[in-house]
């Protein structure tokens, strides 16, 4: 099986959510590699949008290589951020005209938080571009807050980053397990 892991933003040029010097793009690129690293010990075939800083944030073009490589699942890798500092813990968005995508967000959702001691926000519907264009089932994880400064300390703990990987990728191995894949 072949997972397209696409870590979300693109460095430099577009960092995502910044706050107390921290970037979305590190982080998501560090707990990217990371779900990577486990998934190809595991078995997988694993290929990523990025594998570094790229000069463009083009949603399209991340969707168009995850079905020019013909992968199997899509995941989108991301923190989150919001005006209130309380906002806190994770969520798993799919399309809300994937069943499949749907399937593979309950069954992250169901193990990341437990990996961590970040809050479960739940499995939300989403229209994003990744998840829209996307051929195969696929979901936008939303690893935690950087503007929560709990979540934060979690976020850049590289051992926390390595238990966000091992729930994400718990969750994709049972996506397999359970043959849940068409």
């Amino acid at each position: 099986m072949k997972i397209c892991i696409d870590p979300g933003h693109s460095g430099p040029y577009e960092p995502g959510a910044c706050v107390g010097g921290v970037t979305e793009a590190a982080i998501n690129m560090a707990i990217s590699k990371n779900v990577g690293e486990i998934l190809f010990w595991l078995g997988y075939e694993v290929i990523f949008t990025r594998i570094g800083d790229i000069e463009q944030d083009d949603l399209e073009f991340r969707a168009q290589l995850a079905n020019n490589e013909d992968a199997d699942l899509f995941v989108s890798i991301h923190c989150n951020s919001a005006e209130s500092p309380v906002a806190n813990g994770v969520e798993i968005y799919h399309h809300p005209d994937s069943e499949e995508g749907m399937t593979l967000a309950v069954l992250i959702a169901g193990v990341l938080p437990e990996s961590t001691t970040l809050e479960n926000r739940g499995v939300k519907e989403e229209n994003f571009a990744v998840l829209r264009l996307t051929n195969m089932p696929a979901v936008l994880v939303e690893c935690g807050f950087l503007s929560s400064e709990s979540d934060r300390q979690i976020l850049t703990d590289e051992r926390q980053q390595t238990a966000i990987a091992l729930g994400i990728a718990a969750g994709i191995n049972r996506y397999f397990i359970l043959g849940v894949e068409k």
